[in-house]
């Protein structure tokens, strides 16, 4: 199971590396630096309301991770169907899965929401590995939901 997990990682690294890249063409780079653009309008909206603003690529990791996360307890649960110890293999594919869903789409997000994920991914590949490790018992989630939890505080609070 661990070259799938370590293939998947690959995946989601790859992701976050080409999701980096630009062509050069920063248009909205340039009309900040020349005077224009939304930085003066996002400053004021900011000092009008007393509220700061959320940025958007943080608006938007925690609008997928929150996608990611719903779509492996979905898969969880269908291969959760299928039983020990057959099952727990496919459990486990899924977690890893979801994990590097989730490690691609927290580059663009803030600090904090970035940790929170961060968290839930972790939780995610340690429970992929329970379920390799010891197939014929369902582990604790309570560590993957405790994570959950935090990361849609974290979100909430941005």
């Amino acid at each position: 199971m661990r070259p799938v997990r370590f293939g998947l990682l690959g995946l989601a690294i790859t992701a976050v590396v080409v999701a980096g890249c630009t062509d050069g063409n920063d248009s909205a780079g340039d009309s900040a630096k020349a005077g224009g653009g939304n930085a003066a309008a996002t400053a004021q909206s900011t000092a009008t309301s007393g509220t700061p603003a959320t940025d958007a690529g943080t608006k938007t990791a925690c609008s997928e991770i929150s996608g990611d996360i719903e779509t492996t307890m979905a898969k969880v649960a269908e291969a959760e169907k299928i039983g020990p110890p057959a099952g727990h293999s496919a459990v486990s594919a899924q977690y890893s899965a979801g994990a590097a869903a989730v490690y691609a789409h927290m580059i663009t997000a803030s600090t904090k929401v970035s940790d929170a994920a961060k968290q839930v991914a972790t939780a995610m590949s340690d429970l992929a590995d329970k379920y390799v490790t010891a197939p014929k018992e369902a582990p604790s989630k309570a560590a993957l939901d405790t994570a959950v939890t935090q990361f849609k505080a974290a979100c909430g609070a941005s």
